[in-house]
């Protein structure tokens, strides 16, 4: 090997080669330790985005059940205020007691 434009030759030692030799095999192992790696990046980030579209479906169905929830809250509210009122009273004593105001004439079918 010719070193620069003196045209002194030296031959490379074993030790030379061999540490030569030892770099690219290093070399090659970083190499593959990092598509290794970059490989399980990759497949642990499509995991996750799986795992958060699914996340977001759960989300939805559980803010469905919510509002169900709410809107079934506000018809026992409702129907609270109502059992509080004296026309429930009304309803109650006409429907399941059979009771009649004294003025009013009830008439039944014949069965």
């Amino acid at each position: 090997m010719n070193c620069g434009k003196s045209g002194v030759k030296f031959r490379m030692s074993r030790r030379g080669k061999k540490k030569r030799r030892q770099s690219k095999i290093c070399t090659c192992g970083i190499i593959v330790c990092v598509l290794l790696l970059a490989g399980m990046v990759f497949y642990k980030s499509v995991d996750l985005r799986e795992k958060r579209n699914e996340l977001r479906v759960q989300a939805a169905e559980i803010e469905a059940q919510i509002a169900d929830a709410e809107a079934e809250y506000q018809e026992l509210e409702a129907r609270e205020e109502y059992m509080q009122t004296k026309k429930y009273v009304e309803d109650v004593a006409r429907n399941q007691l059979g009771l009649v105001y004294p003025d009013e004439i009830v008439i039944r079918p014949e069965e």
